[in-house]
């Protein structure tokens, strides 16, 4: 046996014995402990973890130390642990494997962030509130853009058929019925994107609550002089 595994095998028997001490086992018991411990750190050597474990059980058995149930069950605890959690360590030792090389990898673990005071957070209602304003508000800002878009696309077709009708003779009449076809599609989508509009802003102020209701009503009224401002 090398320096190196009687120094294990010191240092295994003498964590047995202090153990042993500490716990105020009789001088004889703490004897049968050192000569136990000597013969079975040799007789581990091979063993897979659950042999390991009727192996101590079995010395312990054959020892009848003179304890009481409660300081033979502590020692057996003791020994468990430290030939089971060592287990590898005393195979590689006993079996001659040392300087092996083992390849690791340090891998970044990331935490979770640490959670606001309690007094900080918001409340589950406001939260679904304030989501559902979001979704509302996002809405709003895709119907009035909508809304441009019919505008400028009515305009740009009025431009379009009036510059195909310079240089014809056209009755004025028959030009703007011809004229007013052409876009009537396009106002019905217009209208109903102005209405749908209307409805998202009245579903926000439900939410915001009467200060902004007022804001909806000087909508509602700036809509109608629009509406009421153009020509039939």
């Amino acid at each position: 046996m090398g320096p190196t595994k009687d120094y294990l095998h010191q240092e295994f028997v003498y964590e047995n014995v202090m153990y042993s001490v500490q716990r105020g086992f009789p001088w004889s018991a703490v004897a049968q402990i050192a000569s136990m411990t000597k013969e079975l750190l040799h007789d581990l050597k091979g063993l897979e973890k659950s042999e390991v474990i009727s192996l101590i059980q079995r010395h312990l058995v054959q020892c009848q130390l003179p304890l009481p149930h409660a300081q033979q069950k502590a020692l057996h605890d003791f020994i468990m642990e430290t030939c089971v959690c060592h287990h590898r360590l005393y195979q590689a030792f006993l079996n001659g494997e040392i300087n092996l090389k083992h390849t690791h990898s340090h891998l970044e673990i990331c935490a979770p962030p640490c959670p606001l005071p309690l007094c900080e957070g918001t409340d589950v209602a406001t939260m679904e509130k304030q989501q559902v304003l979001r979704e509302l508000k996002a809405a709003d800002a895709e119907k009035m853009s909508e809304i441009h878009r019919l505008k400028e696309q009515a305009k740009e077709q009025l431009t379009a058929e009036l510059q195909a009708s310079l240089g014809k003779k056209v009755h004025l009449h028959a030009f703007l019925q011809a004229q007013g076809d052409a876009v009537k599609d396009i106002l019905m989508q217009e209208i109903k994107a102005i209405q749908e509009l209307l409805d998202l802003k009245l579903r926000q102020s439900s939410l915001l609550g009467p200060v902004h209701s007022s804001n909806v009503l000087w909508f509602f009224k700036k809509l109608s002089t629009s509406n009421s401002s153009k020509p039939n």
